[in-house]
């Protein structure tokens, strides 16, 4: 199902993370075939917990890059449900993953930013 052109709009000014990206009209051309994610996203990947993660139930991914407008994180239990996520925090080259739930080692948090 398409997402409007209002919907869109709303999209693009609810998050401040998209705001310069227009996550909205992004979203809108990868479901036409019109776009695609490749020339927005510059790094992914996927970090492992480790024990020490497990402190506090936050993990700390540094991405090797400067300047991040913006993030998507996923974090999925060894089984591959999906783990709640509480916040992200962005310092413009590390994501620090706070899961609103606990994490254990063997899980793992996936994440992609612009």
């Amino acid at each position: 199902m398409a997402i409007s052109n209002a919907n869109a709009a709303k999209i693009n000014k609810m998050n401040r993370a998209s705001q310069n990206v227009n996550l909205g009209t992004i979203i809108q051309g990868v479901q036409t075939g019109s776009a695609t994610l490749n020339g927005f996203i510059r790094a992914s990947g996927s970090k492992p917990v480790s024990l020490t993660d497990t402190d506090g139930s936050a993990v700390t991914i540094a991405t090797g890059l400067t300047g991040l407008k913006g993030q998507l994180v996923q974090a999925t239990s060894s089984s591959g449900s999906v783990i709640l996520t509480g916040s992200v925090v962005n310092s413009g080259s590390n994501l620090t993953v706070y899961c609103g739930s606990a994490v254990y080692a063997g899980d793992a948090v996936h994440w992609m930013v612009w």
